[in-house]
């Protein structure tokens, strides 16, 4: 989805051609970096496609903004009380949120650079919002390493602003996810049966690495593919986007990875498994078996 026009983030953005001009330079830098060879782990990793089997900005933005509210609360704790063994704790979590914001930083890029459009657009935004909140914690950082308690309020204060526009960068954030869908698992409404059923698919029609689609009682579009005589079938909508996985590319060392042809994603036909972003779902797989009457089956895997 590329311009859902319930969301507060359309109204904000699909006029705001500006944006364009930072999305243009920030995507040109992400784009350059990962086609630089041996950078593929970097960006499955950032993806979260790698280990977590699941986006990793999300768990790294948790972190981020439950630093700062967290140095916020005792700022303003250390306001009321001038309770000064506060001090630290809430200078070590000012130290934290930064951190992990760096990470959230390149993680939301990474993922942001498969989008196009007005979503684009809103994640561009959201970015930028971040990057001015970011600036304000540093100068608070910078007042509370450097002006000592004589300027320990105004170091709060400006920490509070930060706070202030990291929030609205986050609720745009959060608008990215469920207001347009990125990296939304494209899946989770698919209905797989457990029981056998037959597909429109005829087996002896089927050629070595040349996909045909199926489809279900419930409606779900099935990739069937033979694979040195052996016939398997996954979904045929990527979890990542939404892309046709039949009119991808092979890939692997054994050609046993489709190559979705919107964003590169690729999947393990032999199981479903995810193993290349900016998918991190694995796709629906199926068992197989031919029929009597020589017609592909199809049951969900346990």
């Amino acid at each position: 989805m590329s311009s859902p026009r319930n969301t507060v983030g359309h109204g904000l953005v699909r006029n705001a051609k500006w944006i364009d001009a930072f999305a243009n330079v920030f995507g040109a830098i992400v784009d350059g970096f990962y086609k630089i060879p041996g950078t593929g782990f970097i960006k499955n990793a950032l993806h979260g496609t790698w280990l977590l089997q699941h986006p990793l900005h999300p768990a790294l933005t948790d972190a981020t903004v439950g630093g700062y509210t967290a140095m916020v609360a005792l700022d303003i704790f250390y306001l009321i009380t001038r309770d000064a063994t506060l001090i630290r704790a809430a200078d070590a979590l000012l130290v934290f949120s930064f951190a992990t914001s760096l990470l959230s930083i390149v993680s939301g890029l990474t993922d942001w650079s498969s989008t196009y459009a007005e979503e684009r657009r809103n994640g561009m935004l959201h970015g930028l919002i971040m990057v001015l909140a970011t600036i304000f914690f540093l100068v608070s950082l910078w007042m509370r390493l450097n002006r000592g308690l004589d300027g320990r309020d105004s170091a709060i204060y400006v920490g509070i602003v930060g706070w202030a526009i990291m929030t609205a960068a986050a609720f745009l954030g959060g608008e990215q996810v469920f207001g347009y869908g990125t990296q939304v698992n494209r899946q989770a409404w698919s209905e797989t049966k457990s029981k056998w059923q037959k597909l429109d698919v005829a087996a002896s029609g089927l050629d070595d690495r040349k996909p045909v689609v199926g489809k279900t009682k419930e409606g779900l579009d099935v990739f069937v593919a033979k694979l040195d005589g052996k016939i398997y079938a996954i979904a045929n909508v990527c979890t990542h986007a939404g892309g046709p996985l039949n009119e991808g590319t092979w890939v692997g060392k054994d050609r046993c990875e489709i190559q979705c042809p919107w964003h590169g994603s690729r999947f393990c036909v032999k199981d479903g498994h995810a193993v290349g972003g900016p998918a991190t779902f694995d796709e629906p797989a199926f068992e197989t078996r031919v029929s009597d009457q020589g017609f592909v089956e199809v049951k969900a895997r346990d």
